[in-house]
């Protein structure tokens, strides 16, 4: 990714080389996700892709200039940027700092260090929060994937109860690539969303968890009909033509979904589907075939076209005494959909006695966009420590008496297990530390993706 990343800060982040102690040799900062957020934990994930985008590329003159033109046009001048700073960035080829970060695909409680970040040359101490925004962008990631982990955790109980667990990993897929704020954000949000499950038709996300974290083929989707497809046919006849030709052109063991609601969703289920010779095509095929609704309640229209589905089909009872739909035939909602309104969808088809064996979902806006800010689980950055060429040793802290919560942690710090519970406390204190560096001075760590998809597969 080309970007300039002298830029990629807050403008005033650029003067603050001249507001620390002149003499400030050594800065020490962390992220964490405060408590109080939504979530209790996170599903911390996201890091490597921040380095992966920014922290390869070397510092050119051409960036040097670039941002230094910038900074003259927002400041009104030039001499609040450190063009010498980062002319001895240029010459090391990489950043002199050091960052260390908790293993991707833990769940973590909220007021845990995740990473920390810290200065190797001296002259690099007071610039060394520049880098704060971009790192700052892991808030999203993690958010999405702590988000999709929930939905997970309250949709697992439901399958346990009425239908199958093997399922859970296709029951959220994401349809929200178009919905997202951009490709980039997208790619981050759908990569996260596939921590937890593997149902997707964001491509980008599959290919970037990919050359992020080299997991390939981890989004799983099928061939899906939409409204351009329906209507190209037109109603009546058409919506024969419609169905028989996707029946066609597809293997009889492929999954097949099928939108529905272009112009009556259960009359097409009533008098298309349930036709003599569709419905026989459709019993004679072993893969299965999901209908889509798109418009109207979620919980009213999906309960309709069951209903429907189970008259032309018919229903058998499982070992766990719910209701499944016969002929491999179910039903995809994509509309309206995000975590509230898909458990709750789930609940009403159970309270039916339907299993939940019936019904996949796809969210889109609910599922990358709708909602999720850097406060959703208070994510912050904080220096905690400092040196300088006195040899003094500061611990930093940040205490607003007007809100305790935002209070920071001080000093050198290190995450250990204690009685079973993982928390931060000071690097002096005992136990292992589960920070681990993943860049050190240009270096890069490898990323181990089939680890962090098993961690996260552990969770929850």
């Amino acid at each position: 990714m080309s970007e300039n990343i002298i830029l990629a800060t807050d403008a005033y982040k650029l003067t603050h080389h001249l507001q620390y102690p002149t003499n400030l040799t050594k800065l020490y900062s962390y992220g964490e996700a405060r408590v109080g957020g939504k979530f209790d934990t996170v599903s911390w994930f996201g890091l490597s892709m921040i380095l992966h985008d920014y922290f390869h590329e070397p510092i050119t003159d051409t960036m040097i200039d670039e941002a230094q033109k910038v900074a003259q046009m927002t400041f009104g001048t030039s001499a609040y940027f450190n063009r010498s700073v980062w002319e001895k960035v240029r010459d090391l080829g990489y950043f002199p700092v050091k960052i260390k970060a908790l293993p991707e695909g833990l769940e973590v409680p909220t007021g845990n260090a995740l990473f920390t970040i810290e200065s190797t040359a001296d002259w690099f101490a007071t610039s060394l929060n520049a880098l704060e925004v971009v790192l700052m962008h892991v808030w999203y990631p993690t958010t999405i994937a702590t988000n999709s982990l929930n939905i997970k955790k309250r949709l697992k109980p439901l399958l346990e109860k009425s239908g199958t667990v093997a399922n859970l990993f296709l029951a959220v897929n994401d349809f929200g690539s178009r919905g997202a704020t951009s490709l980039e954000s997208g790619k981050r949000g759908g990569a996260a969303h596939l921590l937890h499950f593997q149902g997707s038709d964001n491509m980008a996300a599959s290919q970037y968890f990919e050359s992020v974290y080299g997991v390939a083929g981890r989004a799983l989707s099928v061939w899906a009909t939409e409204h351009s497809v329906a209507t190209a046919y037109g109603s009546g006849q058409g919506e024969f033509d419609y169905v028989n030709a996707q029946l066609d052109r597809t293997p009889d063991d492929a999954v097949l979904s099928i939108v529905i609601d272009s112009y009556d969703a259960l009359q097409f289920i009533t008098t298309v589907i349930g036709s003599p010779e569709i419905k026989a095509r459709i019993m004679q095929r072993e893969g299965r075939i999901v209908l889509r609704p798109d418009s109207g309640d979620p919980k009213t229209i999906d309960l309709q076209v069951l209903d429907a589905l189970a008259t032309i089909f018919g229903t058998t009872v499982n070992h766990k005494g719910y209701r499944v739909l016969n002929y491999n035939v179910g039903i995809i909602q994509g509309d309206g959909m995000k975590a509230d309104t898909i458990v709750s969808l789930y609940e009403a088809l159970i309270a039916a006695g339907w299993s939940a064996d019936n019904l996949v979902v796809g969210s889109g806006g609910g599922l990358l966009q709708e909602g999720f800010t850097r406060d959703t689980e208070r994510f912050a950055i904080k220096a905690a420590y400092a040196e300088n060429s006195a040899g003094e040793r500061i611990n930093i802290q940040k205490n607003p008496k007007t809100d305790v919560s935002k209070a920071s942690k001080a000093g050198l710090l290190k995450v250990i297990m204690r009685q079973g519970q993982m928390v931060t406390v000071s690097q002096k204190d005992s136990g292992d530390d589960l920070l681990q560096t993943v860049y050190d001075n240009g270096l890069f760590s490898p990323v181990d993706g089939s680890a962090i998809v098993q961690r996260a597969a552990s969770e929850g």
